[in-house]
């Protein structure tokens, strides 16, 4: 007991627990520093001296290494060129390639590079624009250097690669973000990435087609794009994520029958080109082989899929057919998770193709759609989660839920966000939702009110 007390007391005195722990886990924690964090916890102690140099992953952030030399001759020199060429000076001092080499001497498998904007900090100063053009901007990385990591991520630059068979290859997870480079220059690196794993391609829009041909990939990831035509080809791909892509439907491929996850979001009000953007409706088609015949003959990527997760809008008719219809082929699918808060109607509606209000497009009356639907695999016996968010209570929606609730018999959780503003009857509907008889005897179902009307109203839904 005295032991005890003894003990207590040293921990509330100071007692440095930290530093006793192992060194391989204290270069763990100094890898998730940034990189003038993690050098600072060498003044700590005698034993966190050398710890950050046995760090996984180094970021440093060119934006913080720069500000000093900007700061100065913003506030000591005029713009003209000498400012540019002093620049230019400091920035051979810090070459991106020669740093890349001397981490991968120094053991470092983790790297994330990221190039200050110009734009950022003067946009009146010309030359320096140019000088952060020229130097900071294109790496002309030799493969080696890019490929002896093992998670590389690079932003803001322009990329000129060699690639090699010949060079020893340990690059798992690379991400792109607005890097710039050619197509054929980014197929045949992928070509030569034996181990890559995890590919995520963001803002990229100087690379007009992806094609990828892999057979590690597991992971792949693109966002904020405006491409000719995608192609995946991965045998072995899990994930697959799809986020606000500018792509012709028709141009879409995927021949990736592990597909375990699936992920489709589109945000119609911030995109440029609304007819152009994929939705998950035509990724659904599209992969299905209806709307494309080049997905025609891959075979049912959707037959090992577990979880989706997508922006759909469950009052639009001819998004509820697609769904319908994949639904019918997730034969292992556990988790459902649809954001219903995008109007896909808005695109429709720009090209005159649909209006929800007409009843052109089924035999009968729109409310009884899922009333007719045959039972399924998925929705019987395999389905777990539903995540359903952005609810607004109309009848399209409270019908898909009961459809799952009366159906899925091994349904373990629903759970239900409303949006901010929703009428009270919309919600008294739902809440009858609670009274219907439920397939599966484990089920909870769970209504959560949106932040807004919880200010205004207050409680909950049950209250």
């Amino acid at each position: 007991m005295k032991e005890g007390k003894e003990r207590k007391l040293r921990v509330m005195e100071g007692e440095d627990l930290i530093s006793k722990l192992p060194d391989a886990l204290l270069a763990d924690i100094a890898s998730l520093l940034p990189g003038a964090e993690g050098v600072r916890t060498s003044v700590l102690s005698q034993r966190w001296k050398t710890v950050w140099k046995h760090s996984s992953r180094l970021n440093f952030d060119q934006k913080q290494m720069l500000k000093p030399l900007i700061e100065h001759y913003l506030q000591y020199t005029n713009p003209n060129k000498r400012f540019a060429s002093a620049l230019r000076r400091k920035l051979r001092e810090w070459r991106s390639c020669g740093w890349m080499k001397k981490l991968l001497g120094k053991g470092v498998r983790e790297i994330s590079m990221e190039r200050e904007n110009h734009y950022d900090l003067n946009p009146y100063y010309q030359d320096m624009e140019y000088a952060l053009k020229d130097l900071g901007q294109t790496l002309d990385l030799p493969f080696e250097a890019f490929s002896g990591f093992e998670v590389l991520e690079l932003k803001n630059y322009y990329l000129k690669i060699s690639p090699s068979i010949d060079t020893p290859q340990i690059l798992k997870c690379l991400t792109f973000n607005n890097v710039g480079m050619s197509t054929d220059n980014l197929q045949k690196m992928l070509s030569y990435c034996s181990s890559l794993e995890n590919l995520t391609l963001k803002d990229c829009n100087l690379i007009q087609k992806v094609e990828i041909d892999s057979l590690s990939l597991k992971v792949f990831k693109i966002c904020r794009m405006s491409v000719s035509g995608i192609v995946v080809s991965a045998a072995n791909i899990e994930v697959v994520e799809i986020d606000n892509v500018t792509c012709y439907h028709g141009r879409l491929v995927l021949k990736t029958l592990k597909l375990q996850v699936l992920c489709s979001y589109h945000d119609l009000k911030n995109a440029p080109f609304v007819n152009e953007l994929l939705k998950t409706k035509e990724i659904i088609e599209t992969s299905r082989g209806i709307a494309s015949p080049q997905g025609s003959n891959i075979g049912n990527i959707f037959e090992n899929l577990v979880t989706l997760r997508i922006d759909l809008d469950l009052k639009n008719v001819r998004n509820l057919i697609a769904l319908s219809f994949a639904l019918k082929s997730f034969y292992h699918l556990k988790n459902l998770d649809i954001n219903n808060q995008v109007n896909d109607d808005l695109a429709n509606h720009n090209v005159g193709a649909y209006d929800q209000n007409e009843d052109d497009c089924l035999p009968f009356p729109k409310i009884l759609f899922w009333q007719r639907r045959e039972l399924c695999e998925s929705i019987n016996h395999q389905l777990k989660t539903l995540y359903l968010k952005g609810f607004t209570g109309k009848e399209f929606e409270v019908e898909f839920v009961k459809y799952i609730i009366t159906n899925a018999g091994a349904m373990e959780w629903i759970t239900i966000w409303f949006v901010d503003v929703c009428l009270w009857d919309e919600v008294i509907a739902t809440v009858c939702l609670l009274s219907y008889p439920k397939a599966s005897t484990n089920l909870f179902i769970i209504l959560k009110p949106g932040k807004k009307y919880m200010e205004r109203v207050g409680g909950s839904f049950e209250e």
